[in-house]
């Protein structure tokens, strides 16, 4: 057979392709752990990961409206910011080119005559992080900032962010599975504003409480720049969710009950949920022992390279993001805390049903085009093409999972190949496992 013979014809169509190759993946791997290798080769079953379809961006299933009231708002913060800060910049003797936003206004203003307020908004916050550098660089060096002006601005924007928080309570609701979306978009927005809004250092630094002490330290001008910076990011998260709380106040209309209560419990035992697994130190001793017991004294190889994976992904901290500005803010607090328990939760089924081995040195792809298929299924079961809005945010994670299941997602340069193949294979797993899971946790929530 010639070379030429021996390249696969990739000339099919795409739905015929695919229909085969998901027909013969189920037929060969039926069972979730199943071992058994398809009878495809790889070079087709890698490329099929990638068209394969995958579920779309949970924002276009929902998202929170962005009026072009709001949108305009933001984009004009962000031409205010530029403006001044290339203003003072010519005042200062540097040989630095000012960039202003980067292209993030001119994105934005684009955005927003295209009616596109979505990416207008967020692509005006985004550029207040660079802009806002440039304006606050200037200023400390003309000597028009200082640090108790910059506590003073942290302080108003944490008090309006606490009003916001007040206006919620008791948390009157009408349909659970919209509204609760609607406070949590709310409550996301609060907790960025303070995380951003740098008010405990700046309180601590304003009235002198580090005045002696030997940790304290000289801010230069680009501290001022980083600061200012966070405070115009701050600024624009905590009216975003005013915007939003609004938006809420007006959808709330007829018989609410309270969800205060409810939420704070559901919260609560969420969390006791992901207290009750083993550490994350527990996990890696766990699955080190039996690398080890296997006799496989090498390099990486496909079982250990897989837990390693599974650890990072579902006991990580990154569902704790934000939970110390949190405190009295229920619906975020449980919709993070349902993240880090799927996650948890998904980890062990995800290890019981691995169709890899301690000592085992290679890894066929077909497993991967086939748990795909099944995510995929998982995927139509669970969420559908009109989930209700609070259960697009809590599945956002796991969709994220089933959309990265590609082979070469992260770059075929690593050696071995089956890294990327089994890498693939896991996110496609640990996606439809975490899926698996939600349908109980949404109805936690709902349900008072």
């Amino acid at each position: 057979m010639s070379a030429v013979q021996m390249v696969p014809d990739l000339s099919l169509t795409r739905r015929r392709l695919l229909g085969g190759l998901a027909g013969a993946a189920g037929g060969t791997t039926l069972a979730v752990g199943a071992t058994t290798p398809t009878a495809l080769p790889d070079v087709l079953t890698d490329w099929a990961t990638e068209v394969y379809p995958t579920p779309p961006e949970v924002r276009e299933l929902w998202q929170p409206t962005v009026t072009e009231a709001h949108a305009r708002e933001a984009v004009e913060l962000l031409a205010e910011t530029v403006s001044e800060g290339k203003r003072l910049r010519k005042r200062i003797e540097t040989d630095e080119h000012f960039t202003g936003a980067g292209g993030w206004l001119e994105n934005a203003r684009e955005a927003l005559g295209n009616g596109n307020y979505h990416e207008a908004l967020f692509d005006a916050g985004y550029g207040l992080q660079f802009a806002g550098e440039e304006l606050g660089f200037a200023r400390a060096k003309l000597g028009k900032t200082d640090l108790q002006s910059l506590a003073d601005r942290s302080r108003r924007l944490r008090d309006r962010s606490g009003r916001v928080a007040d206006d919620l309570k008791p948390y009157p609701t009408v349909a659970p599975g919209r509204d609760l979306a609607w406070y949590y978009a709310v409550e996301r927005h609060l907790v960025m504003a303070r995380f951003h809004d740098e008010y405990d250092a700046l309180a601590d630094e304003s009235d002198g409480a580090g005045e002696d002490a030997s940790d304290s330290r000289e801010y230069d001008a680009d501290d001022f720049g980083a600061i200012t910076a966070n405070l115009l990011q701050a600024r624009l998260h905590v009216r975003t969710a005013e915007r939003y709380r609004d938006l809420l106040g007006g959808k709330l209309d007829g018989a609410t009950a309270p969800y205060a209560d409810h939420l704070r419990s559901v919260a609560d035992e969420f969390r006791a949920g992901i207290d009750s697994f083993p550490s994350r130190e527990e996990v890696r001793s766990e699955f080190q022992a039996k690398v080890e017991a296997s006799g496989d004294d090498g390099p990486s190889q496909p079982y250990e390279f897989a837990r390693s994976r599974l650890l990072r992904w579902c006991y990580d901290y990154d569902y704790r993001f934000g939970v110390d500005e949190a405190s009295d803010l229920p619906v975020y607090r449980a919709v993070e805390f349902s993240t880090g328990l799927a996650q948890r939760r998904a980890h062990d089924f995800v290890v019981d049903n691995l169709v890899v081995e301690p000592g085992d040195r290679t890894f066929d792809s077909g497993h991967t085009l086939a748990a795909k298929r099944r995510a995929r299924s998982t995927y139509r079961s669970v969420v559908g093409s009109d989930p209700p809005p609070l259960l697009t945010r809590q599945v956002s994670r796991a969709v994220e999972d089933l959309q990265v299941a590609v082979v070469g997602f992260g770059g075929l340069d690593q050696r071995p190949h089956w890294r990327e193949q089994l890498k693939a294979y896991c996110y496609a797993l640990v996606g439809r496992a975490k899926l698996r899971e939600y349908p109980a946790l949404f109805d936690a929530m709902v349900n008072a």
